[in-house]
């Protein structure tokens, strides 16, 4: 036990050492911004591309390496007892983030400062999560604003988002109101256990406990209320599908479907029908633009409520897309490179392309050509990172590209066609540029 002690220590200053050198790169970008005159996007632009050199040495997307760096700056500036604790090793990270999480509403030093000595010696005594329930009590108590001014401008930042998960599943986040929050799930819960009462009562009764549509097994008062948010949400009422076969009627969602098809398939280079079977993996599973792998059933579901789908083809032995057709001519170029991309090409970012832009690597007004090697899908910050950050672009004839920093720091983001379709000795995302190929091109 003394020597996990001792290396939970060493792991605590670290990270406080870590931090600390975070803090430094936005120390550094604010003197570029001074020394050079950038105020506003000017200088935005300088903060993202330190973001996109922190992301690439951490291995994390530009965004959340921004995130870190800020989280970074507050906590060795504005609670620095706080990361001289952490650096000691006398609290963890967790401990640190709850601490400073909770003490950001208070404005005033001297109040944040007696708030930091306060929550420090209750964070040594206690675990992170307690710490995170007293340090926000004790926030209160320093606050110059109240609680009901800080909830007015909290609600500015109501907002509803996704995470992905493994298995074909998300989260659905929603911030709101916490008082509707609450109705909310109250009202989920009364009515998802009028179901499941009912589901019981019929079980009783001597039925099998199976629904007659589709052969359900009634859910649990969780399944329920999930279902039924879905079906709220999708529908405006629970539907007689929701409450006869357990699940969600889709009916209402349009989807827009690309059918990935081997183009060995198409030319009859396939495997015959009793040939020796070679283990290369699991066929690819359908994909969700966005999001990545879901259930056979559930892209049956989307395929049959799609007006149209785009037929992708897709080299048997690379995994690479090479052609994209559709019965009703539409901006085939367009669609190849949703299909080839499926998202944001700079490292790390999952921002889909019908959210985001086309954009030429080698500039249009500089002679760059309009085809499938000199276009990728970017999103509006990385378009913009590209062309006002320093950031540079470089784009292979086999779609794949090699980002380098300011700093000649290097990643070479490959097609995510490729990786997600290709055989499994072939797959992997973005990668370093190997050292003598950053050599050649040096």
């Amino acid at each position: 036990m003394t020597a996990i002690a001792a290396v939970e220590r060493e792991i605590r200053g670290l990270e406080g050492r870590k931090r600390a050198l975070l803090a430094q790169v936005r120390q550094v970008s604010e003197a570029v911004c001074a020394a050079e005159g950038r105020t506003g996007r000017a200088a935005e632009l300088v903060h993202r591309a330190a973001s996109a050199e922190v992301g690439f040495a951490l291995g994390i997307a530009d965004r959340s390496a921004e995130a870190l760096i800020e989280r970074s700056h507050d906590l060795c500036t504005r609670f620095s007892e706080v990361h001289d604790a952490l650096s000691s090793g006398r609290i963890s990270v967790a401990h640190a983030s709850a601490i400073a999480d909770a003490g950001l509403i208070i404005a005033d030093p001297v109040a944040r400062e007696a708030f930091t000595r306060a929550a420090v010696e209750v964070a040594e005594a206690e675990t992170p999560n307690r710490a995170r329930r007293a340090a926000k009590v004790l926030a209160e108590r320093f606050a110059e604003r109240t609680l009901d001014e800080r909830c007015a401008r909290a609600a500015e930042a109501r907002r509803v988002w996704v995470t992905p998960l493994d298995d074909g599943m998300a989260e659905l986040h929603a911030v709101v109101d916490a008082a509707l929050a609450a109705a909310l799930h109250d009202r989920l819960t009364r009515i998802a256990r009028e179901q499941v009462d009912a589901d019981a009562a019929a079980a009783a009764a001597g039925e099998s406990g199976e629904r007659d549509i589709g052969g359900v097994v009634p859910r649990t008062l969780d399944q329920a209320r999930a279902d039924l948010c879905t079906e709220l949400l999708l529908n405006g009422d629970p539907s007689q599908v929701w409450r006869a076969h357990g699940g969600v009627s889709g009916e209402r969602i349009d989807a827009r479907v690309q059918v990935i098809v081997p183009v060995s398939v198409l030319t009859g280079d396939a495997p015959a029908v009793g040939a020796p079977a070679t283990h290369t993996g699991l066929p690819a599973p359908a994909m969700l633009s966005g999001y990545g792998a879901i259930s056979a059933d559930r892209a049956r579901l989307l395929a049959g409520l799609s007006r149209g789908w785009d037929r992708v083809a897709v080299d048997h032995a690379t995994g690479e897309v090479l052609a994209v057709d559709r019965y009703r001519p539409s901006e085939e170029l367009l669609r190849y490179l949703r299909a080839r991309d499926q998202h944001c090409r700079f490292p790390g970012c999952q921002i889909v392309p019908f959210r985001a832009d086309v954009d030429h690597t080698h500039d249009a007004a500089r002679g760059g050509a309009t085809s499938v090697v000199n276009l990728a899908v970017l999103c509006r910050r990385h378009h913009t990172m590209k062309h006002h950050a320093g950031i540079e672009m470089t784009q292979h004839p086999d779609g794949a590209v090699d980002w380098t920093t300011p700093l000649g720091r290097r990643k070479r983001e490959r097609p995510p066609s490729r990786v997600m379709f290709g055989p499994i000795a072939d797959v992997g995302g973005g990668t370093e540029v190997p050292q003598h190929e950053q050599s050649a091109a040096a």
